[in-house]
């Protein structure tokens, strides 16, 4: 029997992010994908599947996130806007 696939976004709530979250969640179960950002989201993206509110910059976070899921597949979609970026 082929192994489920456990997967995490990180940096999930952009416009790229919630498209490829759904899609995974139609393609291997909304349990088994995990939505992760740095800011909290609106209750109807919540209630489509597991979400953690977490900064890709903890990189311990991360690791114990990705350890406790039995995570195998991780996409970072994470990233600053380019003004910010400039900015900084």
């Amino acid at each position: 029997m082929p192994q489920t696939e456990k997967i995490v976004v990180l940096g999930s709530a952009g416009q790229i992010g919630t498209d490829l979250v759904d899609t995974l969640r139609q393609q291997h179960g909304s349990d088994n994908v995990i939505a992760t950002d740095i800011k909290d989201q609106p209750k109807e993206f919540k209630d489509k599947g597991p979400f953690v509110m977490m900064d890709v910059l903890d990189a311990i976070a991360v690791y114990e996130l990705i350890k406790k899921n039995n995570i195998n597949q991780v996409y970072l979609l994470a990233a600053l806007l380019s003004a910010t970026a400039e900015q900084k």
